[in-house]
């Protein structure tokens, strides 16, 4: 049985290590990976695997919440660096 909750937490969850490593280095002038927060492919996988646990209970809750979670990582920004969002389009040359 596959978990739809866990791939959207995947998905935040890659979303965010890519913001972190490249895109807010990119757009601030830096070099890619320097400023990596590691922590968060841990709490990645723990969020992951508390959402596969609370799908087998209240499915529609735990992929809804997913998806919630995928969209705060767009639009909210996380530690010292902008939303994936900004961050893009500075490096796409759009602002």
């Amino acid at each position: 049985m596959e978990s739809r909750s866990a791939g959207l937490v995947m998905a935040a969850g890659g979303i965010a290590v890519a913001n972190d490593a490249l895109f807010a280095p990119l757009a601030g002038g830096q070099p890619p990976w320097k400023s990596l927060n590691w922590r968060l492919v841990p709490a990645t996988a723990l969020l992951a695997l508390a959402l596969a646990g609370l799908e087998k209970l209240t499915p529609t809750f735990a992929v809804g919440l997913a998806g919630l979670t995928v969209a705060a990582v767009l639009i909210v920004p996380y530690g010292n660096a902008k939303p994936p969002l900004d961050n893009v389009l500075t490096v796409l040359g759009y602002r």
